[in-house]
């Protein structure tokens, strides 16, 4: 099996235990790039409303004996209390329709990881104290991907979900009990002129109730150990000091593709998950292949973008594959996405555990973030205090 060096990895002193609320948490890679960058952290909570995600984040970062289990019912009673989604897009209307195993699933992920639901119904009084706060809010309507509808304060868009946190910190700030840190990642896109002027007003506000902000950095995920265009911004706001992100992170560009790229097909495991991403040639698909085609992947490979759907334009890569009768490409395997976002083989097998498909594992590793552009500025951010 093909091993990954993995960025960020090498311990840090530790002297302070940081207390952290992911809001927008997804599989919680902002957890496992402060453990990559050996922070001593304690998660205090998370906000997510996706039902695989929070599964997911449990398997991944949930710490603990699982909670006793009460009866089924009591189950859906605990629940029921939240807003869940089967697809991150609209709430489910059924609980029960998912099913008894992803009830349990559910609630032992919710219990143990804190989560407190949908950022809309999360309640400042409800929020446990932390020193770092991060907010990866939604990125479809900022995204050149999507409909490109913005973040307007009161738009109703998904990124307008923006301005629940300023709702939380508000209250937050009326109890006098900001989070000494924010950390802010979204697409390249949130910068540009038609979002500059929401952007600003979001940095105003921030300024408004005490906090300093980083100038906005768009960072390359090709440039911290992996082999991906991925380009995201990031943002950190204190309230103690501004923050000189870009000149001053560790980078590295010291590795080759090949060991992203798993095409041994004697191995049954990677063939098995080749053919899960193998492809009928449509028309539309030998489109996508003379866009994004990596045919032969050589050391000096860089794969696009991994998204929540890798079968559409400008999709992460389509390689050369003949090994499932009647298709002669595939896209990247899961396994490879994962690494690719910065996890490790035994993080992915963790999740692979989970049985889902492959879309809902894509949904899930797309919507990440790349854990060692994290690593990276968590350690800039905490060197002070890890000295």
């Amino acid at each position: 099996m093909k091993t990954v060096k993995l960025y960020g990895e090498k311990s840090m002193a530790k002297t302070k235990t940081l207390r952290v609320f992911e809001a927008f948490a997804g599989i919680g890679a902002q957890s496992v790039g402060l453990r990559r960058a050996g922070i001593k952290y304690k998660s205090v909570g998370i906000s997510e409303w996706f039902i695989d995600a929070i599964i997911a984040y449990d398997v991944l970062n949930g710490k603990g004996k699982p909670p006793v289990l009460p009866s089924y019912e009591d189950q859906l009673k605990y629940l029921s209390k939240f807003t869940f989604s089967i697809d991150s897009q609209k709430p489910i209307k059924n609980l029960t329709s998912i099913g008894k195993k992803k009830i349990e699933q559910l609630y032992i992920a919710n219990k143990r990881c804190n989560n407190l639901g949908s950022i809309t119904e999360v309640q400042p009084d409800q929020l446990p104290k932390m020193d770092l706060l991060t907010y990866s809010f939604p990125c479809q309507d900022l995204s050149t991907g999507g409909k490109t509808l913005g973040m307007a304060k009161g738009s109703g868009t998904r990124s307008g979900l923006l301005w629940e946190i300023e709702r939380l910190l508000k209250g937050l700030n009326e109890k006098r009990c900001l989070p000494e840190y924010l950390l802010l990642e979204n697409v390249a896109a949130i910068k540009a002129d038609s979002n500059k002027p929401d952007l600003d007003q979001w940095l105003n506000f921030l300024e408004s109730i005490g906090y300093k902000n980083s100038d906005p950095v768009v960072l390359d995920a090709s440039e911290f150990g992996v082999p991906q265009d991925r380009k995201r911004c990031i943002i950190v706001s204190s309230l103690h000091k501004k923050y000189e992100i870009d000149g001053n992170l560790e980078r590295n560009k010291n590795y080759s593709a090949l060991d992203f790229y798993f095409d041994n097909y004697k191995n049954k495991t990677y063939k098995e998950e080749a053919d899960a991403a193998s492809l009928n040639p449509t028309v539309s698909r030998l489109k996508m292949w003379d866009i994004n085609h990596r045919d032969p992947v050589t050391s000096k490979t860089i794969f696009h973008t991994v998204t929540c759907n890798m079968d559409r334009n400008n999709n992460a890569g389509m390689v050369r594959y003949s090994g499932y009768p009647g298709r002669w490409f595939r896209l990247l395997t899961i396994r490879e996405a994962f690494l690719l976002m910065g996890y490790n083989v035994g993080e992915y097998e963790k999740i692979k555990k989970l049985g889902l498909s492959y879309r809902r594992m894509n949904k899930l590793i797309g919507n990440s973030i790349v854990v060692n552009v994290l690593a990276a500025v968590f350690k800039e951010i905490f060197k002070e205090e890890t000295k």
